[in-house]
């Protein structure tokens, strides 16, 4: 949960952060956005190896996996096809979609198990 809310909030600050002057703050910002992003991958395999039945966990987990790199290439062709018609760095902002809709997700499995 905490991976993708953090990761979200990375996606929603970034075009503040580009456009300032210090190259510094700007890798370590960009080393812990690359650290929280790659925290949910595990997450959701984790989610599926739970939650699957032991007969197709093996197929679940790679769906899972297949899902992940295919929505990760969508989204470098999305934002390089955005660079190319904008100057805007507010392209990046259009990332939080993903862990905005992760975090629905996890939040109804979270209430679901509490009920």
């Amino acid at each position: 949960f905490m991976a993708l809310l953090l990761s979200g909030i990375c996606c929603l600050v970034s075009p503040l952060l580009i456009d300032q002057n210090s190259a510094t703050l700007f890798v370590f910002f960009l080393l812990f956005w690359g650290m929280v992003v790659i925290a949910d991958s595990p997450l959701f395999s984790t989610l599926v190896a739970h939650n699957a039945m032991a007969q197709i966990k093996g197929t679940a987990l790679t769906i899972v996996n297949c899902i992940g790199f295919s929505i990760t290439i969508l989204s470098i062709q999305l934002l390089n096809w955005l660079s190319q018609i904008t100057e805007s760095t507010i392209i990046y902002m259009i990332l939080a979609f993903g862990p905005v809709l992760g975090l629905i997700s996890l939040s109804d499995k979270i209430t679901e198990a509490s009920t």
